[in-house]
């Protein structure tokens, strides 16, 4: 069991390179400014391998019925929503109910904050461009087309955090803990024997 939380966070951290080298290219498509910064594009890459790790290390480690605890091991990777990633926050806090298995109601306030979060962002891209920009309807759609997505996976993503834990089986667990029934009828006549034994 142990062994299985490092792959899981590795898995989580590849995962969450290649969103982040995706989010990257994105952001270069929508972007007026045809300067390209390695540290920039290394820092969010970085930052969603490490929300990447997080949520791998906390999801399996509710599969496997650990303590609460181990989703804490999320919060590092949140510095990925600082500064202008604080737009797609909602959407991983809380769009991820959408999926996280908690009743009809959460699920529909889940999308409805996906959904406000993906048109609250087009119309920031839209009003307030940025500098160099021009909004073209081509760009439009590029920008909807691209935030949607990334919107949508982190909430999927983000529903590790919320999902219920599983449940135990505890007859499955009782009944392999104690003898079958015939099992236990052998111990019984086996001692009636020896008793018998003694007697005689």
């Amino acid at each position: 069991m142990t062994a299985t939380l490092p792959r899981a966070a590795a898995l989580g951290a590849v995962t969450g390179a290649a969103w982040g080298v995706l989010a990257r290219i994105w952001m270069r498509l929508i972007s007026g400014n045809p300067e390209f910064s390695w540290t920039g594009t290394l820092l969010i890459i970085g930052f969603a391998a490490m929300l990447g790790g997080g949520l791998g290390l906390a999801a399996r480690a509710r599969l496997a019925g650990r303590s609460r605890w181990w989703t804490l091991a999320v919060v590092p990777g949140l510095v990925l929503f600082l500064s202008p990633g604080m737009v797609l926050a909602p959407s991983f806090l809380v769009g991820s109910l959408a999926y996280a298995q908690r009743g009809r109601i959460l699920r529909v306030v889940g999308w409805a904050v996906i959904a406000l979060s993906i048109v609250g962002g087009t119309l920031l891209a839209v009003l307030v461009p940025e500098p160099g920009t021009q909004t073209t309807p081509g760009l439009v759609i590029t920008f909807l087309i691209g935030f949607s997505l990334m919107a949508i996976t982190l909430a999927w993503a983000g529903s590790h955090i919320w999902r219920p834990r599983p449940r135990s089986a505890p007859a499955q667990r009782n009944s392999a803990d104690r003898p079958s029934d015939s099992a236990a009828r052998l111990v019984r006549a086996s001692s009636r024997y020896e008793r018998g034994s003694r007697t005689d």
